[in-house]
């Protein structure tokens, strides 16, 4: 019996060592031709995407970090002088998840052609971006994206959609974009722009992200910016900047949301409001906040406790308080219709 067990293993071990051993050697015969074929394709997009250069790109390279992802910036040269630019750019948001784009850029950030390098989207929906003269690349190309406004028409801006490829449509405006930042810090050396309210998202997520992801939101002519916080892969919450005219001028706020649509915290950026009375919202236990914070946004109504909402008033400041509570409101308005927005239409 014993005999016949160690036969067992003896024989399991050696195919597991011939297994292992085979593995190691298609590796070893695969590797290269997977490299070289990975090299011919970045080299082909070159050629594609950028005005006629006579060096070799790839030997002057420069790879920009910008939210958080490895942007490579190459410089074509016709002679001594710059031809043009290609961009590496890659984005997380696509309906399948990652892809990656070359943005080919005349000197003055022209945008010259735009090649799909690798993606995972729907077949005959998201896929039509890689086609020829898809609606993407025609809102692009021969143009500047400083000029543009950087989001679908369906959000208020400047490029077409693939029809009933919206989630797609916005990821390939998200990843030129983020080609257009690289180019901007390589080629006209402008620093790519920090995010100077690091600082309060943390704050109103109640948690520090180690990524994020930003999205334009455009609601009857009023836009908010709201952000998808990560911590390595999972989502911490979303924080929606947005700004209301309301109160004596204009109230800025960060509202901060649990993943699954509870208000985390309320950080205020801006407001004009009285230094004696108004400014209280400044205080992160005023009393409106205190009564919203914790209670998921679907369920509150929007009013202060004596009309039957579930809003408490700041005492002394009650026109302000109905201000900053609409401005909650506002925000939340606009993380609703991100969140609706991410199911493909």
């Amino acid at each position: 019996m014993k005999s016949t067990l160690l036969n067992m293993v003896l024989v399991l071990l050696g195919i597991t060592l011939v297994s292992a051993t085979t593995l190691g050697l298609v590796y070893g015969v695969t590797k290269e031709p997977i490299d070289l074929s990975k090299g011919a394709k970045t080299t082909n997009a070159l050629s594609q995407v950028m005005p006629p250069f006579d060096n070799d790109p790839s030997t002057d390279t420069v790879t920009c970090i910008i939210d958080d992802m490895p942007i490579k910036v190459y410089k074509g040269m016709s002679g001594e002088t710059v031809s043009g630019y290609a961009v590496e750019t890659m984005t997380k948001n696509g309906f399948s998840g990652e892809f990656r784009l070359m943005v080919g850029m005349k000197p003055d950030g022209e945008i010259f052609n735009i090649e799909v390098l690798q993606h995972n989207e729907t077949p005959g929906l998201g896929s039509k971006m890689a086609d020829p003269d898809n609606v993407l690349l025609l809102s692009f190309q021969g143009k500047n994206p400083k000029n543009l406004k950087m989001s679908v028409r369906k959000d208020g801006g400047d490029i077409d959609v693939i029809t009933a490829s919206t989630i797609s449509s916005r990821a390939y405006v998200d990843a030129v974009e983020r080609a257009y930042k690289a180019f901007e810090s390589v080629a006209l050396g402008s620093e790519p722009e920090e995010d100077e309210d690091v600082d309060y998202l943390a704050a109103v997520l109640n948690a520090s992200p180690t990524s994020i992801v930003e999205e334009n939101i455009t609601i009857d002519a009023n836009e908010a910016k709201v952000i998808k916080a990560m911590g390595d892969s999972t989502v911490l919450g979303y924080v929606v900047d947005v700004a209301s005219k309301v109160g004596k001028g204009v109230i800025r706020l960060m509202v901060g949301f649990t993943p699954d649509g509870y208000i985390s915290n309320v950080a205020v950026i801006e407001h004009n409001e009285d230094p004696r009375y108004g400014a209280l919202i400044e205080n992160p236990d005023n009393a409106t906040l205190s009564s919203l914070k914790g209670t998921k946004a679907r369920d509150i109504k929007w009013s202060f406790k004596p009309d039957g909402g579930t809003a408490d008033a700041i005492s002394g400041a009650t026109r302000t308080s109905r201000s900053y509570l609409q401005s909650i409101q506002n925000a939340f308005m606009f993380y609703q219709a991100y969140i609706d927005s991410k199911t493909e239409k």
